[in-house]
């Protein structure tokens, strides 16, 4: 584990910044750890590799030792910061964080990783990197429903799930994305919020689109069988109130007034009246769903 230093402070996504997370590390002399599928001199190219040479499809090999082997602490100061940039460009690229079978979720979760290998204050700063690869995602948001790589705009949605059952704390992620302090946010805050007011087939912003659903309570990861942890699931529980979304629903409507959205984000918060008593059980019910993996869907 890696000793504390002040925290970076930078919010942009940068190699400068993930590497400051772990104090700027030099690669590895030497390898000794194995890797779980017998590739060690695939873990000794990366360690011979300029950091921001290495290929990312290359993490297939240390995703699967993230979940199965024992972690060498001055490789992984080495390649933790890879895995970060490639968090975020498969993030923006509406991508799952996977190579081949490995994932990165899957990886952390089965090792234990951040109680293993990051101090307080690295998973704080990993934390927060996580926030701003989303904000960055979301900001660049410009329509309420578009397809990226053929996949809809709402893809970030599950990421942000995915770090629901990853992370012991989602609350910086969660006040940082509703913090509207961008026309972007307030689009991110009409899709996800827009799915607590309406039945399924009865969403405007699913109107023009023939075959696409939201699915509150799907991530992007490989984890099968687990949801939210308990203390992120008890803190949406707490911060996910009917006076919350009709307050966030009409601010994002006032920051979408200028925009070519700003006609359907209108509708919407008219719609709020109406939407009050399905409201009131779908942010009861939300928490559950993303606690208890084996809830498939809304049962109102």
């Amino acid at each position: 584990m890696n000793n504390d230093s002040n925290p970076p402070k930078d919010s942009s996504i940068t190699w400068t910044r993930v590497r400051a997370i772990f104090n700027d590390p030099a690669p590895p002399d030497h390898v000794w750890q194995s890797q779980f599928d017998g590739f060690d001199e695939k873990l000794e190219q990366m360690a011979q590799t300029p950091y921001d040479q290495i290929d990312f499809g290359d993490l297939w090999y240390y995703h699967h030792d993230l979940a199965y082997s024992e972690l060498q602490p001055e490789l992984f100061a080495w390649l933790f910061p890879v895995c970060l940039m490639d968090w975020d460009q498969t993030l923006q690229n509406s991508e799952s964080c996977s190579h081949g079978d490995s994932e990165f979720h899957y990886g952390i979760l089965q090792g234990k990783v951040f109680t293993t290998m990051l101090s307080s204050r690295q998973l704080e700063e990993v934390t927060l990197f996580f926030r701003d690869s989303l904000l960055k995602r979301v900001r660049s948001e410009t329509r309420l429903l578009e397809i990226r790589n053929e996949l809809p705009s709402f893809g970030w949605l599950y990421r942000f799930n995915s770090l629901g059952v990853i992370l012991p704390d989602i609350c910086p992620i969660w006040e940082g994305l509703w913090s509207l302090e961008h026309p972007g946010q307030a689009i991110a805050a009409i899709q996800y919020f827009s799915a607590l007011l309406y039945f399924d087939d009865e969403n405007p912003l699913f109107e023009l689109w023939d075959n696409i659903e939201l699915n509150f309570w799907d991530n992007d990861s490989f984890i099968f069988g687990t949801g939210w942890t308990k203390n992120n699931a008890n803190y949406l529980t707490t911060n996910l109130t009917v006076e919350f979304v009709n307050d966030l629903i009409r601010q994002a409507a006032v920051l979408l007034s200028n925009t070519t959205e700003s006609q359907i984000a209108e509708r919407i918060k008219n719609d709020l009246p109406g939407c009050q008593a399905l409201l009131r059980e779908r942010v009861k019910e939300l928490p559950e769903i993303l606690r208890n993996p084996d809830i498939t869907g809304w049962t109102v």
